[in-house]
């Protein structure tokens, strides 16, 4: 026995489950909205990486470092040799063994998985800096989070993508979390300098 859908009511349901994939592509874009989209660039694409990425608050410290939080660290000569943020560039910032430099805040939503930077040891036979997260949770409690370590540089080389919302309470599309980075090298170690700090913000390309 046949169970053919008549034309009227099928047409209803074609036009019903047509309404129903704009609902769900809407969701993302909603979702991409969720922290304030930032100009992007392929910034680490010469060593293979094809995200595009944003500057973080700053992060290029040509003109200074405004909203960073320097202690034993400050903008000094010198950039990234591979100037990616721009062929003029020509500043970075020094952080000494016993400094650590933190980031301004920025919002975080899971539409912002990694960060990557360049980085240099300056100074000392051996130097390890510790790469951490410090963010407010719903409550205001500030919490601390490590997402990386660095050692044996001894010349101007890009991190690895190094996980920003993957690490935080972040589960639903809306949630937006304060975000800050926090650079902090071993007291007994090295010096270091980093430069050209980039957010991957992969659904917004």
């Amino acid at each position: 026995m046949s169970h053919a859908i008549p034309a009227r009511p099928r047409r209803r349901l074609a036009v019903a489950l047509a309404a129903t994939m704009v609902l769900a592509v809407g969701v993302p874009a909603a979702a991409q909205a969720a922290c304030p989209s930032g100009t992007t660039t392929k910034a680490f694409k010469q060593f293979g990486d094809n995200a595009d990425y944003s500057i973080a608050p700053a992060g290029d410290f040509e003109s200074s470092a405004s909203g960073w939080s320097l202690t034993s660290a400050s903008v000094a000569s010198g950039n990234e040799k591979y100037k990616v943020h721009g062929s003029g560039d020509s500043h970075s910032l020094a952080i000494k063994a016993t400094g650590t430099a933190l980031s301004p805040a920025f919002c975080v939503s899971v539409a912002e998985p990694t960060f990557r930077f360049f980085a240099t040891q300056t100074s000392g036979s051996w130097a390890t800096m510790a790469v951490r997260l410090r963010w407010k949770d719903s409550r205001g409690n500030v919490n601390t989070t490590t997402v990386g370590s660095l050692n044996g540089l001894t010349g101007w080389l890009p991190s690895m993508p190094l996980p920003l919302s993957s690490t935080l309470p972040l589960w639903q599309s809306g949630q937006t979390l304060s975000v800050q980075l926090l650079f902090d090298p071993e007291d007994f170690g090295g010096a270091w300098a980093i430069d050209d700090v980039y957010i991957d913000p992969y659904a917004r390309g």
